[in-house]
């Protein structure tokens, strides 16, 4: 729980409306993450951070013009960089997933989403998209892979 604070204190430096979620990836059913079994053992947690897009950024707006998904990727790279030294000072391995400029496209399911999805913060739709409750498809994603001990949603 401690812990669990003190990412929120580093995600709050850089936004106020957020998700986070944790994920044990050996413990999913999704057919595509299974895939990467073998690579969940050395990296079995995901750390999923979402940053809610502006309520102004419509679907349309945002995909005509990425600079809302630009600025939450930064913000997405600054928490993920702080996170993953945090950790790392604490003897833990990480990987962060990067950001990209490049909005995805609606028919490709990200690990940024199959992670979120793990750790039950929205559910992948048919045509791609993580909606959540609260939001819908509004929040652009952020993952850290980790083997920190860490208490998972789907455990």
């Amino acid at each position: 729980m401690e812990f669990e604070n003190t990412i929120r204190r580093i995600i709050e430096k850089e936004c106020e409306d957020y998700y986070l979620g944790i994920a044990d990836l050996s413990l999913a059913e999704n057919d595509i993450l299974k895939q990467y079994e073998s690579f969940f053992d050395e990296y079995p947690r995901a750390i999923s951070i979402g940053i809610t897009l502006p309520y102004t950024a419509t679907r349309k707006t945002v995909d005509k013009n990425t600079k809302v998904y630009n600025e939450t990727n930064q913000q997405l790279n600054a928490i993920t960089t702080s996170l993953s030294k945090l950790l790392q000072q604490k003897g833990y391995k990480t990987l962060s997933i990067p950001k990209t400029e490049k909005v995805d496209d609606n028919n490709f399911i990200s690990l940024h989403k199959l992670a979120a999805n793990v750790a039950n913060l929205g559910e992948i739709e048919k045509n791609g998209l993580l909606i959540t409750p609260e939001a819908g498809s509004g929040v652009n994603w952020g993952t850290i892979l980790t083997d920190a001990p860490l208490e998972a949603a789907n455990q």
